[in-house]
C-alpha cells in the first residue's frame, strides 16, 4: 500500500504542476459566444481528434413547412473555428443524443410532444471533413421519451421509456434508412435502466425495472440477439429479506459470465412513489455475478463502512445525515447513511470494477410576504421555495471480480446547484491512477482514488478566463467531459464583469480546452 500511495503522489504533482502552467498561459485555448443564462441554448458535442461541434436552434423557419433552422460551428482541437453551417429540422426537436463510427458524427433530435404521422425522429450525420449533412427520418410512438442513442454495426440504436411503462427499440440501418421496432413482451410496468453491449457476441444488454402493480417485482438483466429476440433472461435476486435493488449497472459480460453492480435501498420502490421528485434513497452499493443465468453471490455494502467518504464531507454535512441515520434506527430500519444518488456507468480499473456516484438533496428556503385582509389587518403568510438540488459528495468505491470491497474514497463536491439532474463528475485513468474531477465556478476540482483524505485531500486550479481583470460574477451548469486522449474540455455559461474591456459585463457560453498528464 505505501508504494501505490507514493506512485500516486508523484503523478498527482505532475497533473497539478501541468494544470498551473496550463492556467497560466497569456492566451488560453477558450472560445467565447455570447449567450442568455435564462436560456441555455448551445450544445456541445466532441468529435475526437477531429475537433467540436458546437450548434443550436435558431428562432428562423426553415424552408419547409414544420422546420426550423439549426446553426452549426466546427472547432479543430486547437479551438480554431473551421466553418459554419445552417440546416433545417422538424420543429419542437430536441436535441438528445450522439454517436460517432469514427468516420461520421450522428446527432439525435426527437419531437415528443407533438403527435406526428410522418416522423418525429431525425438522425442528423455530419461529415467534418467535407462539411456535410444528411438526415435520416424514423417514427417513434408518442409520449416517448428517448434515453439512449448509439451506432452498432451499421444501425442506429434508439430506447425509448414512455408513460405506458412499455419500453422498446428502434433500429434504423444507415445506409438503407429502414427501421425494425423491437418491443420486449413482459409481463407488468417496465422501465429501462441502462443499455450495454456486449461487442464480441453482436448482442445488446439491457437492465430493466419490473412493476407488478405500482410495486417494484424485480431487476431484470436481458440479453438480445442480434435479430432482436430474447435470448437470456438473468432476474437478480436480493437474497436478504428487506434488502431492495435501486439501480443496476453492468459491470462485465466476459464468457458467460456476467458482473452487475449498483445501489440498493431497505425500502420497495413505487412508480408514482412520492420519491419520484427527488430521487430514491440508497443505502449501500452491491455487487452480484451470474455464470450463465444462476446468480453466483450478491454482497452488499453499507455506505457507513466506507470511512474515506466521510472524510469528504463537511461537518455539517455528515451531522444532517447521521441525525437522519438515527431516526431510522430508532424506526426499526437498517441503521444506514441514505442518500438520493445519480449513478455513473461502472469503471473497469486494474482487474477491477469502480462504481461511482454523485450525492444530492432538494433544498428549500422559507418565505414569508405579508398581506391584508379585508380590514386592512397585516397577516403574515410563509411558503416554501425549491432553490434547486445541491450535490454534496462523489461516492466511488473499487470492487474485485469475486464481489470484495478493495477500497472506497469520498469526494466533496462544492457550490453545485442545479435544476437539471445530470452527472458533474468525470474521472480518467492510465494504467495504476484513476482521476475523479469535476468544474465549479471557474474552478476545476480533482482527487486521485484510492488513497486516504490525510494524504490526498481535494485540489483545486483556477481555469483562466479570456481576459485579464475577468470576475466571475454567475456561473451555470459548468462540465468538463472527455475529448481525446487526455483531453477534455469544459463548457458552461457564465456572466462575467471586466471594467477594463468595453461593455463591462458580458454573458457567455464558454468553452476551454483542459489536459491531464
Amino acid at each position: 500500500m505505501k508504494y501505490y500511495l507514493s506512485s500516486i503522489f508523484f503523478v498527482l504533482l505532475c497533473m497539478g504542476t501541468f494544470m498551473q502552467g496550463y492556467a497560466q498561459r497569456d492566451n488560453p485555448l477558450r472560445v467565447e459566444l455570447n449567450a442568455n443564462l435564462d436560456m441555455e441554448s448551445y450544445n456541445l458535442v466532441p468529435c475526437g481528434e477531429n475537433g467540436l461541434l458546437v450548434f443550436f436552434e435558431s428562432d428562423k423557419k426553415g424552408s419547409k413547412l414544420d422546420t426550423r433552422l439549426w446553426h452549426f460551428a466546427f472547432y479543430d482541437k486547437n479551438l480554431m473555428q473551421k466553418w459554419l453551417a445552417d440546416t433545417a429540422l422538424i420543429e419542437g426537436a430536441k436535441f438528445k443524443g450522439f454517436s460517432s463510427d469514427g468516420n461520421n458524427m450522428y446527432l439525435l433530435f426527437h419531437d415528443a410532444d407533438k403527435q406526428r404521422s410522418d416522423h418525429n425522429i431525425q438522425i442528423l450525420t455530419v461529415n467534418y471533413g467535407l462539411n456535410t449533412f444528411s438526415l435520416i427520418n424514423g417514427l417513434a410512438p408518442e409520449k416517448s421519451e428517448a434515453i439512449h442513442f448509439s451506432i452498432h454495426d451499421g444501425n442506429a440504436v434508439i430506447a425509448f421509456n414512455n408513460t405506458r411503462f412499455e419500453p422498446l427499440f428502434i433500429l434504423i440501418d444507415l445506409s438503407a434508412g429502414s427501421s425494425k421496432e423491437i418491443k420486449p413482451e413482459l409481463e407488468g410496468l417496465n422501465i429501462i435502466q441502462e443499455i450495454s453491449f456486449d461487442q464480441d457476441k453482436k448482442q445488446m444488454l439491457i437492465i430493466l425495472e419490473n412493476y407488478l402493480g405500482k410495486k417494484q417485482n424485480a431487476i431484470l438483466a436481458l440479453r438480445f440477439g442480434p435479430d432482436g429476440n430474447i435470448e437470456r433472461t438473468y432476474r437478480i435476486n436480493p437474497a436478504i429479506e428487506g434488502k431492495v435493488i435501486n439501480e443496476a449497472r453492468i459491470a462485465s459480460t466476459a464468457g458467460d459470465t456476467l458482473l452487475i453492480m449498483g445501489t440498493y435501498s431497505n425500502n420497495a420502490s413505487r412508480i408514482g412513489g412520492d420519491e419520484d421528485d427527488a430521487g430514491l434513497e440508497s443505502a449501500g452499493y452491491f455487487i452480484t455475478k451470474f455464470i450463465g443465468e444462476k446468480q453466483e453471490f450478491i454482497n452488499y455494502y453499507n455506505f457507513l463502512e466506507f470511512e474515506e467518504m466521510y472524510r469528504a464531507l463537511s461537518s455539517k454535512t455528515i451531522a444532517d445525515l447521521r441525525k437522519k441515520a438515527e431516526k431510522q434506527k430508532k424506526q426499526g430500519g437498517e441503521y444506514s447513511l441514505d442518500y438520493t444518488l445519480i449513478l455513473h456507468d461502472v469503471i473497469p480499473f486494474m482487474g477491477n470494477y469502480v462504481l461511482l456516484s454523485e450525492a444530492y438533496y432538494p433544498e428549500y428556503r422559507t418565505e414569508t410576504s405579508m398581506y391584508y385582509d379585508y380590514y386592512g389587518r397585516a397577516i403574515p403568510q410563509t411558503y416554501t421555495v425549491f432553490d434547486g438540488y445541491k450535490y454534496i459528495s462523489g461516492i466511488a468505491a473499487a470492487f474485485s471480480p469475486d464481489g470484495q470491497l478493495i477500497w472506497d474514497d469520498g469526494i466533496e463536491i462544492r457550490n453545485i446547484m442545479t435544476f437539471n439532474l445530470v452527472t458533474y463528475m468525470e474521472s480518467y485513468s492510465s494504467q495504476t491512477e484513476l482521476a475523479f474531477f469535476y468544474s465549479s465556478e471557474n474552478h476545476l476540482y480533482y482527487k486521485m482514488a484510492g488513497s486516504p483524505e490525510s494524504d490526498n485531500p481535494l485540489q483545486n486550479i483556477s481555469i483562466e478566463s479570456k481576459y485579464k481583470g475577468d470576475k466571475l460574477m454567475e456561473d451555470l451548469g459548468s462540465k468538463m467531459i472527455h475529448w481525446y486522449q487526455n483531453y477534455f474540455i469544459c463548457f458552461g455559461y457564465q456572466k462575467i464583469k471586466n471594467n477594463r474591456i468595453s461593455g463591462g459585463k458580458r454573458t457567455i457560453f464558454y468553452f476551454n480546452k483542459l489536459a491531464f498528464n
